[in-house]
């Protein structure tokens, strides 16, 4: 009789344990995994699923998931898989062809990233945030390239296409590109459109401050690097920044400026700090100038 009860219980165990056996190890539930950030868990439970029971959505999901292990070549092999799905909308292949670019640029293939940018333009027929990102992708894979006439043309295309709260990552991007080509009025004004409390707004006021350096504003590069080293500490942290504050003193002549800012530099940095050593070089150059032109006066 105790032999027959154990027997039914375990049946009836069984019976209980196959739902949750079969839902865990349905489709949904790596998507699920995915979207809630435990990468891993989805990755294994993709990967025990039976293939028939696969499903694209799942399968972009396991991409995903190893994209942010920092798998890229499985990431490649399961997006590779999705696209091959011709039931694919048009948006939703933009989208995935966009992801493969971006790993390929992540991984310094900056030419065929640029192949997956145009191929997932092709899919996108009116301006949209998805078309900004390809767009936007094409310029950055084309600037490290260094081909900064082309990747402006690519900047634009992103900032028409872009959402508000998009835009001044563009406008940041697009006034670095116009400072290589040397547009430096056009790069100040995208640099400026970059607003306060920005995660770019640092590195666009240091953007300015080398900008005014260029034209000539020696005080307008003392005024943005000051303002820069009040509001945001953490990011003026670094000999650059002492460089062009010698450098704008030398252009004003302040021999006493350039001495104060050599000798703190020399406390705070490490003699092989590439930055020092153009800033001794500059205080120096001008040292000697100085004193030749004392000397024939």
């Amino acid at each position: 009789m105790i032999r027959s009860w154990l027997a039914i219980i375990t049946l009836l165990c069984g019976a209980i344990a196959a739902p949750v056996c079969t839902l865990a190890q349905h489709p949904i539930e790596v998507q699920r995994k995915a979207s809630s950030g435990d990468y891993l868990e989805a990755l294994a439970l993709y990967d025990r699923l039976p293939r028939r029971q696969i499903t694209t959505s799942a399968t972009v999901a396991a991409a995903k998931s190893a994209w942010a292990l920092s798998l890229p070549e499985r990431a490649v092999a399961e997006f590779d898989q999705a696209l091959q799905d011709k039931q694919l909308g048009k948006g939703e292949r933009a989208r995935l062809l966009l992801s493969r670019g971006i790993i390929e640029y992540q991984e310094g293939h900056f030419q065929v990233a640029i192949l997956y940018a145009e191929k997932s333009l092709k899919q996108l027929k009116t301006a949209s945030p998805l078309q900004a990102k390809a767009w936007l992708l094409w310029g950055e894979s084309l600037s490290q390239l260094k081909s900064y006439g082309a990747a402006e043309e690519k900047y634009q295309k992103a900032l028409e296409a872009s959402l508000p709260a998009e835009r001044p990552e563009v406008h940041y991007l697009l006034g670095v590109c116009q400072m290589k080509l040397g547009r430096l009025v056009q790069a100040r004004q995208n640099f400026e459109r970059v607003p306060l409390q920005h995660a770019r707004t640092a590195d666009a006021l240091r953007g300015l401050a080398e900008l005014s350096l260029q034209q000539g504003q020696s005080a307008q590069a003392v005024f943005w690097l000051n303002k820069g080293r009040q509001d945001y500490p953490d990011k003026f942290l670094d000999c650059w920044v002492d460089y062009i504050l010698v450098r704008a003193a030398v252009e004003m002549k302040d021999a006493k400026q350039v001495k104060l800012l050599q000798a703190e530099a020399q406390k705070k940095y490490p003699p092989s700090d590439y930055w020092l050593t153009l800033l001794n070089a500059a205080a120096e150059a001008f040292n000697w100038q100085m004193s030749k032109g004392a000397g024939s006066s």
